[in-house]
């Protein structure tokens, strides 16, 4: 498993996982993945450390109970990020299949010792990310388990992802008040806009990045503001975010619907 920078390596937290997973699961874990930022090469001090382990079924409630008291003590290990790490446990039958979108699956969050059942790693971008650039910590390369997602599916994913972030807006308008949310929202909106253009999923900083180069001009100081605020996001969480950039947040979510829309549109026509 390669290093990701010079001060710092993934592999003993990683290792941890997919040996305390396969305690748990024995036979019944086929592989575990690290997928996300540092799957693209793009992770950094700043970065979740994002993680599919795949199985052959549904874990049992005796294993589901296995894997929570492994995430549990996770955090407590003193390997880089193992207090970071993000990600669910995908039965093969549902990565096979593209009608079990959103079906909830074994998933723990970015420095919890919760696990919960959640649909947030069963998308079609993440499924994507993992059939294309999936980094085996156990088992074979990771496209033997994901059937190919389809461009025009994965296109007309981001119309909803837009979609929940303009209408989130309307709906909370406080959630622009946290300092961390802020800034993830316009660089996830910059990705969507990348993937619907491109039918690929690329960082978020990389796509915000990309964006500039097809958002209209007034929404370019936002976004180079969102990429400069990423740095260091546990502190930020807890800090309130500059209350100008609601309005403009707003008018970028809305853009990226539109443009959105638009390219799935011509790409039908």
């Amino acid at each position: 498993m390669a290093r990701h920078d010079a001060s710092f390596t993934l592999e003993p937290a990683l290792t941890a996982l997919a040996d305390g997973a396969r305690a748990v699961l024995d036979v019944d874990l086929l592989g575990v993945y690290l997928v996300g930022s540092f799957a693209l090469g793009a992770g950094d001090e700043h970065s979740d450390i994002d993680f599919l382990a795949v199985t052959a079924g549904r874990p049992s409630a005796e294993q589901t109970d296995g894997l929570a008291r492994l995430h549990a003590r996770l955090p407590d290990l003193t390997a880089y990020g193992a207090d970071h790490l993000e990600g669910s446990y995908a039965p093969l039958e549902d990565l096979r299949s593209p009608m079990t979108i959103g079906r909830g699956w074994p998933y723990v969050d970015n420095g919890s010792r919760e696990l919960v059942v959640s649909g947030h790693d069963n998308t079609l971008h993440a499924r994507w990310l993992l059939g294309r650039h999936g980094v085996p910590v156990l088992g074979p390369t990771a496209s033997t388990y994901v059937a190919p997602v389809d461009p025009g599916a994965l296109r007309a994913e981001m119309i909803g992802v837009a979609r929940t972030g303009a209408e989130g807006i309307e709906e909370d308008p406080e959630s622009l008040t946290n300092g961390w949310y802020q800034p993830h929202l316009v660089v996830t909106l910059c990705r969507a806009l990348h993937t619907a253009c491109t039918a690929e999923v690329t960082s978020k900083a990389a796509a915000a990045r990309w964006a500039l180069d097809v958002l209209p001009a007034e929404h370019h100081a936002l976004v180079r503001r969102a990429v400069a605020d990423r740095p260091d996001p546990w502190r930020r969480i807890h800090q309130a975010a500059d209350p100008e950039l609601a309005g403009p947040t707003r008018a970028l979510a809305w853009e990226v619907h539109r443009m959105i829309g638009a390219e799935v549109l011509r790409r039908r026509a």
